[in-house]
């Protein structure tokens, strides 16, 4: 009878290491282990896994713009009832405790389990979307107190431009967003800026924003021009 509750303290040790027991079967094991040499070595053997799992994958340096989208989703989920966030392991640890239930755990099928799973939170990780650096446009002496960004959606074909800080233009004259690939220039958007000297447009491009090795911004007669010909206000080049 002490075999047979040995067996089925055993079964729970792997689902224990990865907290996912209910509170009756953690205070079964956690009383076992008082006086089981046997399954406290099997603990250790498990929990050695369970440490390497956030370290399957290589780490990665977040981009600037992590921070900015973090700070977004937290300002437009704190007026929201949102459900707790769920931690890396929980989904892998519902994965175990599921294939435990009805079977006997042997030690070689709970490690291949584990060694699946990290692979699957390992392909999880690299299908995640990453995060695109926005293009920020740097000002001139004819406009010391502009500011702009280009910042790019996640197909990399779609943007949007923001300016702030450029001086309003009489009516004949308009500014125009340069985009330069291969020493070619194409006329990504031409706009004019409210009275605060602000403005958010849609860029037009032909193709990927990251093929294009500069941007800049100019002054041009209203309607825009076939390629630039008034002074430099803003500008980029990597």
């Amino acid at each position: 009878m002490q075999d047979r509750a040995h067996d089925d303290i055993i079964d729970l040790i792997p689902a224990y290491a990865l907290g996912a027991l209910d509170a009756g079967e953690v205070a079964t094991v956690v009383e076992h282990l008082k006086s089981c040499a046997a399954c406290q070595t099997e603990l250790v053997a498990y929990e050695t896994v369970v440490d390497a799992l956030p370290h399957a994958v290589p780490g990665a340096a977040p981009a600037p713009a992590l921070k900015r989208r973090l700070m977004e989703r937290v300002r437009q989920s704190a007026d929201a009832d949102v459900a707790p966030a769920i931690s890396w392991w929980q989904p892998i640890a519902s994965a175990l405790n599921s294939l435990r239930t009805g079977s006997r755990w042997k030690p070689a099928l709970a490690i291949v389990a584990v060694a699946v799973l990290i692979g699957i939170f390992s392909v999880w990780q690299q299908v995640e979307p990453a995060t695109i650096e926005p293009v920020e446009l740097t000002a001139t002496d004819i406009a010391p107190d502009a500011r702009g960004v280009i910042e790019m959606a996640e197909n990399r074909r779609e943007a949007t431009l923001t300016v702030a800080g450029l001086p309003a233009l009489p009516p004949d004259q308009q500014y125009q967003l340069w985009l330069v690939a291969d020493g070619q220039r194409a006329s990504g958007a031409i706009f004019s800026v409210n009275a605060a000297g602000w403005a958010k447009v849609t860029v037009d491009a032909q193709r990927p924003l990251a093929e294009y090795g500069a941007f800049g911004i100019t002054i041009e007669p209203a309607g825009g021009s076939p390629g630039p010909t008034g002074e430099r206000v803003l500008g980029h080049s990597s």
